[in-house]
């Protein structure tokens, strides 16, 4: 992802309301991570694994903010466990913001299998999702995410595809 698109995305999410973050390394996702960390709008927590970032992001909405976990694909199926057994049980809303590796166009081998099931696996979980593959317009697609988080008490995804995240 190129910094303008990060820096696009950065101030769409905290303009729709979004203030807390978790965040774990992933290359494709640098820059808008060392955006959100920087901005003065977020309060980070870098965290080691997907499920623990879930875990946390309920915590926060617990506390009154309005999370976002920034990670990879394959995070979000890490997390599954931390979604079902915390979120879906307790009606706690998270934004989970990752790549689409393994989505059409995407030229990654190991990551094929990966993509093809996550359509499933969310629908599976009860979560919307929303694949995006521009910055532009991304603001109503936040503020729509952050409606249905509100209004569904579940977690919400976006997933941004390879046109978008692939980009230098």
């Amino acid at each position: 992802m190129n910094q303008s698109d990060a820096e696009t995305i950065g101030t769409a999410l905290a303009d729709a309301g979004f203030n807390f973050a978790a965040t774990l390394p992933a290359d494709q996702l640098h820059a808008l991570q060392a955006w959100v960390t920087k901005s003065q709008r977020f309060q980070t927590v870098a965290v080691t694994n997907e499920g623990e970032g879930c875990a946390i992001c309920a915590g926060a909405w617990l506390a009154g903010k309005m999370p976002v976990i920034i990670l990879e694909t394959s995070g979000i199926l890490l997390s599954t466990y931390a979604l079902m057994r915390c979120h879906a049980t307790f009606g706690i809303p998270t934004l989970m913001l990752s790549t689409y590796r393994g989505g059409l166009g995407d030229q990654e081998w190991y990551a094929a299998h990966t993509g093809a099931v996550l359509p499933d696996l969310l629908a599976s979980l009860r979560i919307p999702c929303k694949v995006v593959s521009s910055a532009d317009g991304i603001a109503t697609t936040f503020i729509d995410a952050r409606r249905t988080m509100s209004s569904s008490l579940h977690p919400v995804s976006i997933v941004m595809d390879v046109r978008l995240t692939d980009r230098a």
